[in-house]
C-alpha cells in the first residue's frame, strides 16, 4: 500500500476556517450526502467536519476516512481514526454495524478490506450496510460517528448516503442518530430518512406528535407519527409493511407530510401487531410512509418496513426463457391473476422469449410435476391476444404442455402459473422450435472474387449428398463448412471455383438445410482436375462446380451442376475442408450470365455516371420488392455492396 501521511494539523486548520464547522454545542451533526466512491486505488478522502471530498488526500486538507480499491472496500485512515468493527470482534476491518450500535470508547477500531458475506458483521451487496468509525476533530479530541452506505450488486458499487458525528468529545454514539431530539419534530424535515423498495431500517423519533386517521379508519391514531417521504420509481402497486417485525405499529399512506394532508391508506394489526397498506402509485409522484405506535408507549428503535412493488408483466428485470431447459423463479406474492377464457391462471408469472426460427414451438411444465397452468400471449399487457393455453395435458396429469406457430424474431410472453395454490420456484420449463437453418448467417456472395475463411466455419461439419440419386448411403461431410447464398442476375450456366483455397470440397443447392439434416444438392465436387489446392502445391485439391466439374471423374468427382441457375433465385453455397483439421483460406469464384453487361447503368443511357449514382443513392434501403432499381447484387436492399460494384464499372459501358 502506499504511504500516505497525516494532515491532522491540516485538519485542525480546515474544520476552523469551514462554514459548517460544528458549534460548540454538543450533539450530533447529520448530514445527508450522496459520497460515490471511485473502483479505484485512491477511492475518496473524506474530511468529516468539513464535509470536503476529493480524489486524493493532497486536495482535501485533513482528511479523515479514505475507502477505496478497484476489487474491494478498503478503509485507509489518518492518524487517531479507525473504523468500529463489529461488536465481540477485535481483528479485521469495518463492520457492517446493526442500526442502533453503539459506537464508542469501548468498541474495536481498525482498518483494511472488508469482508462480504452472511455471517454477523459482514457486508451485504444490494443492501444498505452501516458502519461506525473515530477520529480527531479540530478540537484534538477523538469524536465518534457513523455512516450509512449503498452497496450494489458488487462491492466496488458503493456510495455513502449518510455521514453523521458527536460533537461532543469523547461521547458514544448510536447507528443512525440524527440528533432529531434537539428540537421539535418536523414531519417534512430534508433530514428524515427516505424510503426506497426493499428493506428499510429506520430511528424512530419519539417526540413527534400523533396523527389521528378517523378519517380512514374509525378511532385509529398513530402516536407519535414518523414521516418518511417515499418516491415512486415506477407506475404500479407497492405493499408497505412492518409484518416481518415483532412491534405494535400503525401504518398510513399520505399525500403529504403537512398538516391536513390527505390520507391513502392506513392500517392496524394486518398481520399480527403488524401493519400493511397498498400504495398505487405513478411514477416520479412523492407520497409519505407514516410509522407510528399503535399506542402512547413508543415504538423502540429501530423500526423496519419493507416496500414491496407489486408485479409488473412487462418488468425488462423479469427472467426470460430460451431453447431447452430453464429454470426460471416465481413470483408468489404479488404476481396477479390472468383470466384465459373460463381458465384462471394464479399468480400468472410471465416470461418474454424470442423465437430464433419460424415454426412450431413448444413450451412444458411436465417435467417439474407441479399443478401448471400456461398460456402463451402476443404481449404483457391486459387484453393481448392468446395464441395458445392449456391445463394438465402432461402425461402426469397436472402440468402444463402448449405449442404455438411463432415468427424468427417475434417476441411472445410465456405465461405460467398454478390452479389455485402457489407453485414452486423455481419452476421448469422446457423449451423446444422447429429445427434452425444452418444458413442464417450465410454471407452475400457476388459475382467474381468472394473471400473464404475457415474461422467463420461452423464447428459441426455439414453433411451433404455426393451424387445425383440423393439417398441416404451418398453422403459425405463438409468441414468448418462456410455458407453462402447468391442470387443470379440472369438465368443460364455457372461456374464455382475454389481453386487455391485448400483442400476443399464444394456443395449447391437451392434450400438451406436445417440443423442435422443433409444439405439436397443441385451439385457436388472434391477435387477437380485443374484445381490446385495451393499455388505451391500440385494437388488438385480445390473444388469445381460447373457442367462437367471441370472434367472430375472417380470417387471424388461428385456431379456436376447440369442445370442453368434462374435469375432472381436465390441459391445456396457450402464450402469447407475434406478433413475436420484442413485449413481453408482464400475465395469462392463465381461466373456466369450477368444479363445486364452493364448493371451499374441505371438509366440506360450507355455508361455508369452521376446520374446513375444519384438513382442508386435515391433508392437506399431495403428495397419494396426483389429485385428494385440499384439492388445490383440482388440482396433485397440497396446498400454500401450495391454502391461499391457501381463506382467499379464507372464509365462508359462494355
Amino acid at each position: 500500500m502506499m504511504n500516505r501521511p497525516s494532515r491532522l494539523g491540516r485538519h485542525f486548520a480546515a474544520a476552523l476556517t469551514t462554514a459548517v464547522a460544528a458549534s460548540a454545542t454538543a450533539g450530533v451533526t447529520y448530514t445527508p450526502v450522496s459520497w460515490v466512491i471511485p473502483a479505484n486505488l485512491d477511492g475518496l478522502y473524506i474530511n468529516v467536519e468539513t464535509l470536503a471530498t476529493g480524489s486524493a488526500g493532497s486536495v482535501v486538507a485533513g482528511w479523515d476516512i479514505n475507502p477505496y480499491s478497484a476489487t474491494s472496500l478498503t478503509w485507509f485512515n489518518a492518524t487517531g481514526t479507525g473504523m468500529m468493527r463489529f461488536p465481540g470482534a477485535t481483528t479485521g476491518s469495518a463492520g457492517s454495524l446493526a442500526f442502533a450500535t453503539v459506537v464508542g470508547a469501548t468498541g474495536s477500531y481498525g482498518s483494511g478490506a472488508v469482508t462480504v458475506g452472511t455471517a454477523a458483521g459482514n457486508w451485504t451487496l444490494n443492501a444498505d450496510n452501516y458502519f461506525g468509525f473515530r477520529f480527531v476533530a479540530s478540537d484534538g479530541a477523538t469524536h465518534y460517528g457513523w455512516g450509512k452506505m449503498a452497496v450494489g450488486a458488487t462491492i466496488t458499487t458503493r456510495t455513502i448516503t449518510e455521514i453523521a458525528w458527536e460533537t461532543l468529545p469523547a461521547t458514544a454514539i448510536n447507528v443512525g442518530d440524527t440528533g432529531g431530539g434537539s428540537g421539535p419534530y418536523d414531519p417534512c424535515a430534508a433530514t428524515n430518512p427516505s424510503a426506497a423498495v426493499g428493506n428499510n431500517v429506520f430511528g424512530f423519533n419519539d417526540t413527534a406528535a400523533d396523527l389521528s386517521l378517523s378519517g380512514c379508519s374509525a378511532g385509529l391514531t398513530a402516536y407519535k407519527a414518523n414521516y418518511y417521504k417515499f418516491v415512486a420509481p415506477a407506475t404500479r402497486n407497492y405493499d408497505f409493511s412492518t409484518c416481518a417485525g415483532t412491534q405494535d405499529t400503525v401504518l398510513a399512506l399520505l399525500d403529504g407530510c403537512a398538516a391536513g394532508s390527505g390520507v391513502i391508506a392506513c392500517n392496524n394489526d394486518f398481520c399480527g401487531t403488524g401493519s400493511q397498506v397498498t400504495l398505487s402509485a405513478t411514477a416520479g409522484s412523492t407520497y409519505y410512509v407514516v410509522i407510528g405506535s399503535a399506542s402512547a408507549t413508543a415504538l423502540t428503535n429501530p423500526v423496519s418496513m419493507t416496500v414491496t412493488p407489486w408485479y409488473d408483466p412487462c418488468d425488462p428485470a423479469n427472467p426470460t426463457v430460451a431453447n431447452g431447459t430453464n429454470s426460471k423463479a416465481v413470483n408468489q406474492t404479488t404476481a396477479t391473476n390472468l383470466n384465459v377464457g373460463s381458465m384462471v391462471i394464479s399468480k400468472a408469472n410471465y416470461y418474454k422469449f424470442t423465437p430464433t426460427a419460424d415454426g412450431t414451438w413448444s413450451f412444458s411444465t411436465c417435467n417439474s410435476g407441479a399443478a401448471t397452468r400456461m398460456a402463451i400471449m402476443a404481449d404483457c399487457v391486459p387484453g393481448s391476444t392468446v395464441l395458445a393455453s392449456d391445463d394438465n395435458s402432461c402425461s402426469n396429469g397436472s402440468s402444463a404442455v402448449v405449442s404455438a406457430s411463432l415468427t424468427t424474431g417475434v417476441p411472445v410472453y410465456v405465461v405460467v402459473g398454478g390452479e389455485g395454490s402457489d407453485i414452486p420456484s423455481p419452476i421448469e420449463i422446457v423449451v423446444g422450435g422447429p429445427p434452425e437453418p444452418v444458413c442464417v448467417s450465410a454471407l452475400v456472395a457476388a459475382y467474381g472474387d468472394n473471400p473464404i475463411d475457415s474461422t467463420l466455419g461452423a464447428a459441426s461439419a455439414q453433411n451433404v449428398y455426393s451424387t445425383a440419386a440423393q439417398v441416404s448411403t451418398s453422403t459425405t461431410l463438409i468441414h468448418k463448412p462456410q455458407w453462402f447464398k447468391f442470387t443470379p442476375t440472369a438465368t443460364g450456366a455457372f461456374t464455382f471455383k475454389s481453386c487455391l483455397a485448400g483442400d476443399t470440397k464444394m456443395a449447391i443447392g437451392a434450400a438451406c438445410p436445417t440443423v442435422g439434416s443433409i444439405f439436397s444438392t443441385l451439385a457436388y465436387n472434391d477435387d477437380a482436375p485443374s484445381c490446385l489446392q495451393s499455388s505451391t502445391s500440385t494437388n488438385n485439391w480445390g473444388s469445381w462446380l460447373d457442367a462437367t466439374n471441370n472434367g472430375a471423374t472417380g470417387t471424388n468427382a461428385g456431379f456436376p451442376l447440369t442445370q442453368d441457375l434462374v435469375a432472381g433465385t436465390t441459391y445456396y453455397i457450402c464450402v469447407g475442408g475434406f478433413g475436420s483439421t484442413n485449413v481453408v483460406n482464400g475465395l469462392l469464384n463465381i461466373s456466369g450470365p450477368e444479363g445486364n453487361a452493364c448493371p451499374g447503368d441505371l438509366d440506360g443511357d450507355g455508361s455508369v455516371g452521376g446520374a446513375d449514382l444519384g438513382l442508386l443513392l435515391g433508392a437506399w434501403g431495403a428495397c419494396p420488392g426483389t429485385p428494385c432499381l440499384g439492388d445490383l447484387n440482388l440482396d433485397g436492399e440497396v446498400n454500401g455492396a450495391d454502391l461499391g460494384l457501381l463506382l467499379g464499372q464507372w464509365g462508359p459501358c462494355p
